[in-house]
C-alpha cells in the first residue's frame, strides 16, 4: 500500500529553487520604492500645476491608501530587520517571489495607468480615480496577503 505524505512531510527543494528573503526583501522594496516616487513625482507636478483644480486633496486622499500601507511595512521591516544577523539564513521559494513580484508590479502600474490615462479619458479625473478602487480595493487585498508573507515572516531555517 503506497503511503501519503502527511501534512507535516517536508519537501527537499533545491537550491535554485530558492532565494535569500533578504534579497526578495530587497528586490520588492526596491520596485516599490521606485514606482512609488514615479507615481507620487507625476501628481506633484500635476498638482503644482493645477490640473485637479479644487480636487487636489481628493487626489492626495486616494493615493496615500493606495500606497501608503504597503509601502510603511515595507520601510519598517526593513528598518527592523537591518541588523538581524539570523536573516541570511532565511530562504524562500523562487516561485513565491516571482508571485509576489509580478502582483506587486501588475498593481503599481494599474495606479500608474489611472493617472496617466486621464487626459484620454472622457471621464473627469477625480471620478476616475474613484472608479479605479473598483479594481485596485481587491487587487491591493491580493498583494497585501503575498507582501505580508514576505516581509512579515519570522521564521529561521
Amino acid at each position: 500500500m503506497p503511503t501519503i505524505p502527511s501534512a507535516r512531510s517536508t519537501v527537499a527543494l533545491s537550491a535554485d529553487e530558492l532565494i535569500p528573503l533578504d534579497r526578495v526583501r530587497t528586490r520588492l522594496a526596491a520596485l516599490w520604492l521606485g514606482a512609488a516616487a514615479l507615481i507620487f513625482l507625476t501628481l506633484v507636478i500635476q498638482s503644482l500645476r493645477l490640473v485637479y483644480g479644487a480636487g487636489v486633496q481628493e487626489v492626495w486622499g486616494w493615493i496615500l491608501p493606495t500606497l501608503m500601507p504597503s509601502l510603511g511595512m515595507i520601510v519598517t521591516v526593513l528598518g527592523y530587520t537591518a541588523l538581524d544577523p539570523a536573516l541570511g539564513a532565511t530562504v524562500v521559494r523562487k516561485s513565491y517571489f516571482t508571485l509576489a513580484f509580478w502582483l506587486s508590479a501588475s498593481y503599481l502600474a494599474l495606479v500608474f495607468v489611472t493617472i496617466a490615462i486621464q487626459p484620454f479619458s472622457p471621464a473627469n479625473p477625480i471620478e476616475l480615480m474613484r472608479m479605479s478602487n473598483l479594481w485596485l480595493g481587491p487587487f491591493q487585498g491580493l498583494v497585501a496577503s503575498a507582501l505580508g508573507v514576505l516581509f512579515v515572516s519570522k521564521r529561521h531555517q
